[in-house]
C-alpha cells in the first residue's frame, strides 16, 4: 500500500472516529436531559436508630422516599450497603407521575422495608436507597445507627 493511500486512510479513520465519538457523546447527553423522573434528596439524611441487643433479636422498620416527575416504565428500587446480615425489600413503582403541588408539597410514593439482627457491631452504617429505570440509577443516602443510647437521643443527633 502506498504511503499516500495509508495517510488518506489514517486521516479518514480519524475523522470518522471523531464524528462517531461526538454523536455518541451528544446522544448520551441528550438522554440524560430528557429523563423525566428524579429521586428527591431530603434536607437531612434519613436515619433509623436501632437499640443494640443480644443475638437472636431482630429489628425491622422502613425508609420512605419520593420519586418526582413522570415515568413510563417500572422504576425498580431497593437498598444497598446495609449492616451485615440485614435485608431490604426490592420492588417497583409502576409507570406514573408525581409532581410538587403549588405550595411545594409532594406525595411520598415509595418505601423500603429493612430488617436484620440488632446484634451487629455498634456504629453508623451508611446505606443507600436506589431507584433505577434500567438505564439510570439514582441513590438517596440513609443512616442505620446501632447504639445503646435512647431513641430520642439518637434521632436528635446532627
Amino acid at each position: 500500500m502506498s504511503r499516500i493511500v495509508r495517510a488518506a486512510l489514517v486521516l479518514a479513520s480519524t475523522l470518522l472516529l471523531s464524528l462517531f465519538g461526538t454523536s455518541a457523546v451528544a446522544s448520551a447527553h441528550t438522554a440524560s436531559n430528557t429523563r423525566t423522573w428524579h429521586l428527591e434528596q431530603f434536607d437531612r439524611t434519613s436515619r433509623m436508630c436501632v437499640h443494640h441487643g443480644p443475638d437472636g433479636r431482630t429489628h425491622a422498620s422502613y425508609f420512605i422516599f419520593v420519586v418526582s416527575g413522570k415515568w413510563t416504565t417500572d422504576l425498580k428500587f431497593g437498598m444497598r450497603d446495609l449492616p451485615p446480615g440485614w435485608t431490604a425489600t426490592e420492588h417497583h413503582l409502576p409507570p406514573g407521575s408525581n409532581f410538587h403541588s403549588p405550595d411545594g408539597g409532594i406525595t411520598v410514593n415509595g418505601f423500603v422495608g429493612v430488617q436484620g439482627p440488632a446484634s451487629v457491631p455498634m456504629t453508623t452504617y451508611h446505606a443507600h436507597i436506589w431507584v433505577s429505570d434500567g438505564s439510570v440509577t439514582e441513590t438517596l443516602p440513609t443512616d442505620i445507627v446501632v447504639t445503646t443510647e435512647s431513641w430520642v437521643d439518637c434521632m436528635g443527633r446532627e
